[in-house]
């Protein structure tokens, strides 16, 4: 009977994870155990994925609440990592490559609120957008190896650039794949 809850406790980890790794990254400045808290945060996103196709179960809470906490997850990184003066003097990441992530996370989130809104109509999440979701959290990941090692900042912004492209594309890809979708629920066909 627990085997069910599984997945839904792993997303509810992850988000109860997300302030502290914040605060081991801002407020602490440990950036080893901000790394060890995004590991785990992002080993519980594999792992509800695993166990709830594993169980075979399904439920509406994990349909909107895993992708949420991803967002949560990233982006919340993605911001802090604004606020690292050793990564923000360097340009390594920047204010407008956090602006498109978080555009193209968020406008996706709210067209997956607006379609299971209207009951018989499912998001197609595509391979490119978990490719995407993995570049984002090994881009994430190295960033924090890099905050410990203090070198390859350069390197940072070249895989900022490619997080931040794959990101904008995948969120056109997201729409060109539920274009049928979208127009029958915005024009009641």
């Amino acid at each position: 009977m627990i085997k069910k809850y599984i997945p839904n406790i792993l997303t509810l980890f992850r988000i109860f994870l997300v302030p502290v790794f914040i605060f081991q990254l801002l407020v602490i400045h440990d950036y080893f155990a901000a790394l060890l808290v995004f590991a785990l945060a992002s080993i519980s996103d594999w792992a509800d994925g695993y166990f709830a196709r594993k169980f075979n179960v399904a439920s509406d809470f994990g349909a909107f609440f895993d992708p949420l906490a991803d967002k949560f997850l990233v982006l919340s990184a993605f911001i802090s990592f604004l606020y690292i003066e050793s990564l923000s003097s360097i340009g390594s990441v920047e204010l407008w490559m956090v602006i498109i992530i978080a555009f193209r996370d968020l406008s996706i989130t709210i067209l997956r609120i607006i379609i299971n809104s209207k009951g018989n109509y499912k998001l197609i999440t595509t391979n490119v957008a978990k490719i995407k979701t993995a570049f984002q959290l090994i881009s994430i990941n190295f960033i924090l190896l890099t905050l410990i090692v203090s070198s390859y900042f350069e390197f940072i912004y070249y895989l900022m650039v490619v997080t931040t492209g794959i990101t904008f594309y995948t969120g056109f890809h997201y729409y060109y794949s539920n274009a049928k979708q979208l127009s029958s629920i915005l024009f009641n066909k």
